[in-house]
């Protein structure tokens, strides 16, 4: 394509300098099915994906090739690519219900994509740290603390978007002030 003073047209512009790519990801994929030896995970037609009653046949057969899955090489690594940290006065009242909250965003993740997984809960003093194979994860992960407890999220990428920080902080309670506190109490009596 060419301009009227017969210069090229160039769309270099458009193209991404370099686009995000994980260290992790198979570069070339198998022959025939494959299995992770760690987590049981399914490799077909490029996807990976957990089945309960295919994965023992797998397992057993020889000509299944056995390799362990990014997310497994991950955990094995120590490699994050999320990670989301809580800090919240009431952290400790609310653990139990949080984790429970974590629990419930990894599995509906692992649901469409077994690669994206937590890794790790840490405690770290006060705090709360979250460890995650995939940025996405974190992302949500943060997402769903801000609709359950509110307070706020706030998003930090690294270079080149390859990980991503959260910071969640809880909404800390006020303490009301005694003349409200007192005419609720006589208007209920």
């Amino acid at each position: 394509m060419s301009t009227k003073l017969g210069k090229r047209y160039d769309t270099s512009y458009k193209k991404k300098e370099n686009p995000k790519q994980d260290p992790y990801a198979m570069l070339k994929a198998p022959k025939g099915p494959a299995i992770c030896r760690k987590c049981l995970a399914i490799y077909v037609d490029k996807r990976w994906h957990f089945d309960k009653v295919q994965a023992p046949k797998l397992a057993a057969s020889p000509r299944t090739k056995k390799l362990v899955c990014p997310a497994c090489q991950k955990i094995k690594d120590d490699y994050p690519e999320g990670v989301v940290t809580l800090k919240w006065s009431d952290l400790r009242e609310h653990e139990p219900e949080i984790r429970g909250l974590i629990a419930n965003v990894e599995a509906r993740a692992v649901s469409v994509n077994p690669l994206d997984r937590v890794m790790k809960i840490v405690r770290r003093k006060k705090d709360l740290e979250i460890q995650t194979t995939n940025d996405r994860l974190a992302q949500r992960i943060g997402r769903a603390l801000v609709r359950s407890y509110k307070g706020t999220a706030a998003y930090h990428w690294a270079h080149r978007d390859m990980m991503v920080r959260v910071i969640w902080e809880g909404p800390e309670s006020r303490p009301e002030p005694k003349t409200k506190a007192r005419q609720r109490a006589r208007s209920k009596a």
